[in-house]
């Protein structure tokens, strides 16, 4: 029963006290045990039996030599700092009036010890989370993403506690077994970024929260092959992720990471590629980064990133090119020993190495650090883009890409550019937009008549449609497709024609030939309509 409201000038209620109230001081309890064998003062807080008693135990208390005493009359608590916990003990031995004496005990804040300003930078430790606004998406994702990431690097320290119930597979790539010890402390560091537990007062925070990853390790020492991310790859593609995060990158084009890179976009899986660390090096084209972005900011079979610091401005040694479709936070506002600040095994090779320009931290026998790179900038979009996945679940790959790109926030003039691409990842946008974006197909208008050894097609006007409060992304396109083997392959007819048509395909081949009309909107949606399977002769 709640108590009713006290009127002015009545007595203060007194609430019972709790039974635990009514045991001795001379009890054997392990608490009554740590406050006498605690050398020096120390803060205690000393139940009474009754209310009556506050007064005179808090005498008692004051002729032990109790310092700061205060007494909380409701609960019959009395806090005091005293000389000796043993001698206090000690004289309380018995005392009718005490039911329990017990340490003033220290707790944590719920913040996280590095979520604080760094002296050293005047900056947050966390500043990147900040910066990306990975708050505001996780509430509107509801915390995390059921959609799994895929982190294809040096492997993970799985015993980290930033990575308690976030880890759903592991895999090394060279012998097919689920250990994925990080020798160099990359694969750790890349995976904070994305899933680190945040408020477990330990360390830092994945902007991804409480989202799965998949710990692939392609490499026990930093170089990759690419029958490693091959292999890797395929596993992450089988294994149910919806990102894989590629912080790698190197010089060169290679047909077969290219083929396993557009295996994963065609099973609706969005890879996501550093773009490099090498632009005061002669800034080459890198891969696979140069494979997944589209020309100028248009769509690709995924993302390339770029890094930033925290004036917005884009790092010094951030490849750019025409291929770079956004950037993330990836370098401190100078030097190289500060960056973003992420997860660490407790042994690490690269942070440990003399000279590395390391500025590592430990707290509660967790590691972290600062470390600086496009690798660290794409994990940071990976994990905003399971997020948005989870705003929006009928979202493709090439969608939550899109809806990447369009929400970034321009720090570098306005539009595309090849440093920052369309600009640094917005979580907020990003959900934001994911409500709103269309997704929904129109409806296509078509027919097909069979003329003899031909078939002719129309494809009618059609107009886009969507759902209340969502925008209409427009731009509508007419397409046709056909198979000469019975559906099992097909090829384009005609593509993206901005006008109804008419078409006359001639039948060919021993098998059936099978036609699809399509109708596209700009968001890349599209209605399909099977207009028929025809053989020739």
């Amino acid at each position: 029963m709640r108590h009713q409201a006290r009127a002015a000038g009545e007595a203060p209620v007194r609430l019972p006290l709790p039974e635990r109230s009514r045991g001795s001081a001379a009890s054997t309890s392990r608490e009554l045990r740590q406050v006498a064998h605690t050398a020096g003062s120390q803060r205690v807080l000393v139940g009474t039996r009754s209310h009556r008693d506050v007064a005179g135990v808090a005498g008692e208390l004051r002729r032990l030599g109790a310092a700061r005493l205060e007494a909380f009359r409701t609960i019959g608590v009395l806090a005091a700092r005293v000389p000796s916990g043993e001698a206090l003990v000690e004289a309380l031995r018995g005392d009718p009036r005490v039911g329990y004496v017990e340490r003033d005990r220290k707790l944590r804040i719920s913040q996280d010890p590095f979520d604080t300003v760094d002296a050293q930078t005047g900056l947050k430790f966390t500043w990147s989370f900040d910066d990306v606004r990975a708050a505001d998406a996780l509430a509107a994702a509801g915390g995390g993403s059921s959609r799994t990431v895929a982190v294809i690097d040096t492997g993970l320290d799985t015993g980290h506690p930033e990575f308690a119930g976030r880890v759903a597979r592991t895999f090394d790539t060279a012998t097919g077994s689920g250990d994925v010890t990080d020798l160099v402390g990359h694969g750790t560091f890349v995976t904070g970024l994305v899933a680190a537990v945040d408020g477990n007062g330990i360390g830092g925070k994945g902007v991804a929260g409480n989202t799965k990853v998949v710990a692939v390790r392609a490499s026990i020492d930093g170089g990759f092959t690419v029958g490693d991310l091959i292999r890797g790859i395929e596993f992450s593609i089988e294994r149910g992720a919806d990102v894989i995060n590629l912080s790698l990158a190197g010089p060169g084009f290679s047909q077969s990471s290219a083929r396993a890179l557009e295996a994963a976009f065609f099973a609706d899986v969005l890879p996501i590629a550093a773009s490099g660390n090498n632009a005061l090096e002669g800034n080459p084209i890198e891969f696979p980064a140069a494979a997944l972005g589209g020309l100028r900011g248009r769509r690709g079979i995924g993302l390339s990133v770029g890094a930033t610091r925290p004036s917005g401005a884009v790092a010094d040694f951030s490849t750019h090119n025409e291929f770079v479709s956004l950037a993330a936070p990836g370098a401190g506002p100078a030097g190289c020993e500060f960056g973003v600040f992420s997860t660490l095994p407790l042994s690490s090779g690269d942070w440990d190495t003399p000279g590395s320009c390391s500025n590592t931290f430990a707290d509660l026998g967790a590691r972290f650090a600062y470390g600086e790179g496009t690798s660290f900038s794409a994990p940071i979009v990976s994990g905003i883009a399971a997020l948005v996945w989870q705003v929006e679940r009928r979202l493709a790959s090439e969608q939550v890409a899109d809806v990447l790109v369009r929400s970034a926030r321009q720090t570098m003039g306005s539009g595309w550019n090849e440093f920052t691409g369309s600009g640094i990842v917005d979580g907020k946008a990003a959900t934001d937009l994911a409500r709103t974006y269309d997704v929904t197909a129109p409806r296509v208008h078509a027919k097909a008549r069979r003329r003899g050894s031909s078939v002719n097609v129309r494809l009618r006007r059609a107009t886009d449609r969507t759902e209340a409060g969502r925008e209409l992304a427009g731009h509508v396109t007419y397409g046709l497709l056909l198979s000469r083997d019975s559906g099992r392959s097909f090829g384009v007819v005609v593509g993206q024609r901005t006008r109804p048509f008419r078409k006359s395909v001639r039948l060919r081949g021993r098998r059936a030939n099978v036609l699809i009309g399509t109708v596209c909107d700009a968001n890349g949606n599209c209605g399909v309509k099977r207009l028929g399977r025809f053989k020739a002769g």
